[in-house]
């Protein structure tokens, strides 16, 4: 249920599963079975050539120990048996003996690797080519003869040393052919350098260990020289079988042995050798199948970044235009139908916005109107109590007076135009309020009190002009002036913790009654003003101004206790 959820939340996620199935996934099959046809072919390619290479190797040795055997047809000549039976007069059959040798040398090809032959009869007479007619000791003919008369049918050949030399010895008996009885031996002397040669010719064209045994197990010849591989002469699969192959300690073995000799040759081979090929193979394989799999997900993700990401890209800007960003636009980087339903979605929110903005133009142009009709029903009621303060004060011959508020109302309108400029320095709104109140405390200079405190740094800051003169009127028409006694008017100003800037306007007048002054926090929170005859008309006009140009959280709050004061605060933007 998660996984179906899962695979229908998303277009791409679609995408990818098909993708996976129809591609990637024949692709792995199909590389899985690649390897293991190929490495079963290899494989058996390279046992089969490490087979043919040792019957190779066998065939060679045979075929030099099968032309050297046919020198002991010199045992079954006349001259030889005479030797052999005639126990008197044998100078001239010995010598008859070495001249067949002679003519056999010349006449078979590994000739030359035979380093002595000898004819010896049951009593230990010999001759031989090194030492002619000799007599050999008694331990000598024991040996050779326990050996053969035992299987005289049979070639004994051993590794022994002539000369400081290694060789081999091959042994046969020669037989009778009256009595059928076994009258002597013929013993051949051979190199084993041809042997070597032979070795070494196929170790340098192979690789591996190359060794040869004898019938007991004996290591006769090893090739490179100095190795030597672990004995498996007793290893079942060579018991059991003349020729073949096995693995045993991460080697292949391969073996044959020899009808002629009983020698059995063994090659062993790294297991990591012999499938070296297939291991190649397979990295192949798998480079082909990674490759593969690499260019079909950039395939995929060509194809989702030309699709899906385009119509992400139109869902998440439909959801910022949801939420009330009519700036947000699509950037088109084709022709094709996604980007004409992208140019689409741009042509709507243009028009969408330019009816917002208009909608919200003709609302603020409405407001201002309003404000500034409110503003101009304000100013006069203020100016004609001024001029009537002047005018009692010239009757009363108070010329210092007449001039000093004279200068202040001069001052308050003049910063009241400001050259027809909405937004002035907050030094400026003081310097009005200053003007503002020296007028009032003209008129209420029993009862008022002013004091500013002010943080210096805030005054090069701007705000809408007019803003404050109507809160300081509010605290001394509706607080100090009904407040029997000497009241005041704090003005402070400064920096709050967030960075903006709140200006106070605290009177010790009468207060407000908790029940309007909820009904003047619902009219501020609404934009509406009081009747002219029900109070708080500047306070929600100032509001109303500070809200429109400033926005949220910007504007006033109230707090006041009837029978103490009021305090009201404006909050604004720090903005130079």
């Amino acid at each position: 249920m998660k996984f179906k959820k899962w695979l229908n939340s998303s277009l791409r996620i679609k995408l990818l599963v098909m993708f996976i199935i129809l591609t990637v996934l024949p692709l792995i099959f199909v590389g899985i079975v690649s390897y293991v046809k190929s490495y079963n072919i290899v494989s058996e390619k390279s046992y089969t050539l490490a087979q043919i290479q040792v019957d190779q190797l066998g065939r060679e040795f045979d075929s030099v120990v099968q032309d050297i055997k046919r020198f002991t047809e010199i045992g079954k000549q006349e001259s030889t048996v005479q030797f052999l039976i005639d126990h008197v007069n044998t100078a001239e059959e010995a010598n008859n003996i070495l001249g067949m040798i002679g003519l056999y040398r010349e006449s078979y090809q590994y000739s030359d690797s035979i380093m002595n032959i000898r004819i010896i009869d049951r009593d230990g007479k010999a001759v031989s080519e090194d030492r002619g007619v000799h007599q050999l000791n008694n331990q000598a003919t024991n040996i050779v003869s326990f050996k053969l008369l035992s299987s005289p049918g049979k070639t004994f050949i051993e590794p022994v040393y002539k000369n400081s030399n290694p060789a081999l010895s091959m042994t046969s008996s020669i037989i009778s052919d009256s009595s059928k009885e076994v009258i002597g031996f013929i013993n051949i002397i051979i190199k084993a350098r041809i042997f070597e040669e032979i070795l070494l010719d196929a170790a340098t064209n192979s690789s591996g260990i190359f060794q040869i045994e004898n019938e007991r197990g004996d290591i006769l010849f090893t090739s490179p020289e100095g190795t030597k591989m672990p004995s498996i002469s007793q290893d079942e699969a060579m018991k059991e079988k003349s020729s073949g192959f096995f693995t045993k300690s991460s080697t292949f073995y391969v073996f044959q042995t020899s009808k002629i000799t009983g020698w059995k040759v063994i090659r062993s081979v790294p297991l990591a050798e012999m499938t070296k090929e297939a291991n190649e193979i397979k990295s192949l394989i798998f480079l082909s199948v990674a490759s593969s799999i690499i260019f079909t997900i950039g395939l995929y993700y060509f194809i989702t970044s030309k699709l899906i990401r385009p119509l992400r890209n139109l869902t998440d800007k439909m959801k910022e235009a949801s939420l009330g960003d009519l700036d947000t636009k699509i950037i088109n980087e084709g022709t094709d139908e996604i980007a004409e339903l992208g140019q689409s979605f741009n042509s709507m929110i243009t028009k969408i916005k330019t009816l917002v903005y208009k909608s919200v133009n003709e609302q603020k142009q409405l407001k201002m109107a309003e404000l500034r009709t409110m503003q101009a029903q304000i100013n006069p009621h203020f100016l004609y109590n001024t001029l009537e303060t002047i005018i009692w004060m010239a009757e009363a011959k108070k010329t210092p007076q007449v001039i000093d508020i004279t200068k202040s109302l001069s001052h308050f309108f003049r910063i009241s135009l400001s050259k027809g400029k909405d937004v002035i320095s907050l030094e400026d709104e003081i310097d009005h309020i200053r003007n503002y109140l020296i007028i009032q405390k003209m008129r209420y200079q029993d009862i008022l009190d002013v004091t500013f405190h002010l943080n210096n740094d805030i005054l090069n800051y701007s705000i809408v002009k007019l803003t404050l003169q109507p809160l300081v009127e509010n605290a001394i028409y509706h607080g100090v002036k009904n407040k029997r006694g000497k009241g005041f008017v704090r003005i402070k100003a400064d920096f709050t913790p967030e960075g903006y800037i709140c200006i106070d306007v605290i009177d010790n007048g009468i207060g407000i009654k908790e029940e309007k002054l909820e009904n003047i926090r619902i009219q501020l929170a609404k934009g509406v003003p009081f009747e002219k005859d029900q109070g708080g008309f500047g306070m929600v006009n100032v509001h109303q101004r500070i809200s429109l140009h400033y926005g949220e959280p910007f504007g006033l709050t109230i707090n006041s206790w009837y029978g103490s004061g009021t305090r009201v605060s404006l909050i604004i933007p720090a903005e130079r």
